[in-house]
């Protein structure tokens, strides 16, 4: 199951049905769970945990150091990787930043040619990701997220569960549970279909429009629309949503637009 010509460390631990592509390099203490499948030319370099029926396509680096000036290479950092994810050709994973942690990805998420996840991000599960997406450090996405092709992602911003984003956006701020964003920094919606194969009743959509229409349709700052939402008990998806945009930082939330489309 391990091609001739790969590379593997004497500290790596292999699933024993674990199949190795051609020129594939993984030095150091690698675990690599049960059906897994490295395509050719990968490299898997460090602390790095990649769980059972996993697919990585040619060209992935998973575990590589970080691209920040300032990290210590001798820092003891790495990656971590769920189950039953598809990395696609040239995905590259980079380690975190701080001792004893971990740059995460969950299950079942599939991540499209080109694919960047840099130190440090926390990555949930059940997320498709189209090609080339850049997803900064200390990023933290939810689950049940759908990425356009070549978005891009600043750090330290969290992108809340069900989201879809349109394809060559780029966000500096926190995306709400549900939304669909667009262009640089907005939002121009609710991610109704996400919502529908999420399983979320109608009454759930519901009330969850009406949390949308309070915070962005009302003419009411955030501030003012969490203290009006206060005089609600909310439920389901609208509980959510609430609670991730009363959590924001110090970025604050996307601002809403009714036409992704339109000039500055």
């Amino acid at each position: 199951m391990i091609h001739p010509t790969a590379v593997i460390s004497p500290e790596a631990r292999l699933a024993p049905d674990v199949r190795i592509g051609p020129h594939v390099v993984i030095e150091g203490p690698v675990e690599i769970g049960a059906r897994t499948v490295i395509g050719p030319n990968a490299v898997i370099t460090g602390r790095v945990h990649i769980g059972a029926r996993n697919t990585l396509g040619p060209g992935v680096i998973i575990g590589a150091p970080p691209q920040d000036l300032h990290f210590d290479p001798a820092t003891d950092s790495g990656v971590w990787i769920g189950e039953d994810n598809t990395l696609r050709e040239y995905v590259t994973i980079h380690r975190a930043t701080v001792a004893g942690k971990d740059t995460t990805v969950g299950h079942r998420n599939f991540l499209m040619v080109g694919v960047h996840l840099a130190h440090d991000v926390r990555l949930g599960s059940d997320n498709v990701i189209a090609n080339n997406a850049l997803i900064a450090g200390h990023t933290i996405f939810g689950d049940r997220i759908v990425v356009g092709g070549g978005s891009v992602f600043h750090q330290n911003i969290r992108i809340g569960d069900g989201v879809m984003t349109q394809g060559l956006s780029g966000f500096g701020q926190d995306l709400p549970p549900y939304t669909i964003g667009a262009r640089v920094n907005l939002v121009v919606g609710l991610n109704v279909i996400g919502l529908r194969r999420a399983g979320r009743s109608a009454a759930e959509r519901s009330e969850l429009k009406r949390a949308f229409q309070l915070l962005y349709l009302d003419g009411l700052n955030t501030s003012q629309a969490l203290e009006k939402a206060r005089e609600t008990e909310w439920t389901g998806a609208a509980r959510v949503f609430w609670d991730f945009v009363a959590s924001a930082g110090k970025r604050g939330i996307c601002g809403y637009s009714s036409d992704a489309g339109a000039d500055e």
